[in-house]
């Protein structure tokens, strides 16, 4: 349970000779004590005797707060049962409510780690009703509403966040990571002359077609991996990038990425890395596994679902070089086409 396998025995002996009251008086004292002294897994004994107690034992205020400094320790050792068990305790201590916004927002992330991704996103709402600018309750009602393929709901909650102020300033860009800085402007769309590195590539357009033509006619058509499970970029996004296909096929070649994939890909394409390593945002990205340089292959009929990336720190681009008629692209609600050579 919540004393994690340590026993009473410990305790039985600080606490010999004093009456039941006296006792959890006596070990909340003692683990406010070591909380203090960063000793935390000492003051966990304590905490969580007064924690654990029953209702009516310890004092209804003093048993609010032993539970409220016990939840992180619990977190720190994956004990998600036992967090969900003193998180309802806290409620009924209260009065059937929520003594504060972090426990349903702790308790939500105890039962998604359980799997219970409905129960979890309920508890994430109910921290955001209690405190509509916990910005933290939003980004985890995301990840687990994005899980249960619910992304109107998304929306919805990220909506809810634009109109009270917060981070995010509109519904449709939600990263984990966003920087509020005025120096940065969330748009969907910006003009490719203002970016070396978008004049870099469509000055080089010509180049970069040949070598993806003449690596087609080389054999390489069937070195295209899909979205999701080829492993050529060097973290996760590709595994996360496979749950935005609607319907379809999505496949890719990466070009900067960190794997030793990318060399062999990359030795198609050297007039293609010339241009690329000349600009940092695009080979620092890749080294640093912040973002990938590739390209992106879409079948007839392919559809994708509306997304962002992981921070606002830095956008996307794309270069248009087959580009059959019928392709669109919406952003922010405005729907664009790609050209051949443009970014």
């Amino acid at each position: 349970g919540l004393l994690g396998g340590i026993g009473d025995q410990g305790l039985d002996e600080v606490g010999r000779g004093l009456a039941e009251s006296d006792r959890f008086q006596g070990f909340f004292i003692i683990g406010c004590g070591l909380h203090m002294l960063g000793l935390l897994e000492e003051a966990r004994q304590y905490l969580a005797y007064v924690a654990s107690a029953a209702i009516g034992g310890p004092p209804a205020n003093d048993q609010l707060v032993a539970i409220l400094m016990v939840m992180p320790m619990l977190k720190h050792r994956k004990q998600w049962s036992s967090m969900v068990l003193i998180s309802d305790k806290a409620r009924e201590i209260n009065g059937g409510n929520w003594p504060d916004y972090t426990v349903p927002f702790t308790k939500g992330m105890a039962v998604c780690n359980l799997g219970r991704l409905p129960e979890a996103a309920r508890c994430f709402q109910e921290a955001i009703d209690m405190n509509p600018g916990f910005f933290q309750a939003y980004v985890e009602y995301d990840k687990t509403m994005t899980a249960l393929r619910d992304f109107e709901a998304c929306r919805k909650m990220a909506q809810r966040l634009v109109d009270h102020g917060g981070r995010w300033v509109n519904a449709w860009q939600r990263p984990d990571h966003f920087l509020s800085d005025p120096a940065l402007s969330s748009r969907p769309w910006y003009d490719a002359k203002d970016f070396p590195l978008a004049r870099a590539l469509e000055a080089g357009f010509g180049a970069i077609q040949k070598e993806l033509r003449s690596f087609h006619e080389g054999g390489g058509a069937a070195r295209w991996g899909r979205v999701g499970q080829a492993g050529d970029r060097g973290n996760d996004n590709s595994a996360h990038d496979v749950d935005l296909i609607s319907q379809g096929e999505w496949s890719e070649i990466v070009l900067l990425g960190d794997t030793t994939a990318c060399k062999r890909n990359g030795a198609s394409f050297p007039e293609t890395l010339r241009i690329l390593r000349q600009h940092s945002e695009a080979a620092e990205c890749a080294s640093m596994q912040l973002g990938e340089t590739l390209f992106s292959r879409l079948a007839p009929g392919t559809r994708l679902r509306a997304h962002c990336g992981p921070s606002n720190m830095r956008l996307t681009c794309h270069l248009g070089i087959d580009v059959p008629s019928g392709c669109e692209i919406t952003c922010g609600g405005e729907s664009r086409t790609w050209t051949e050579g443009k970014c």
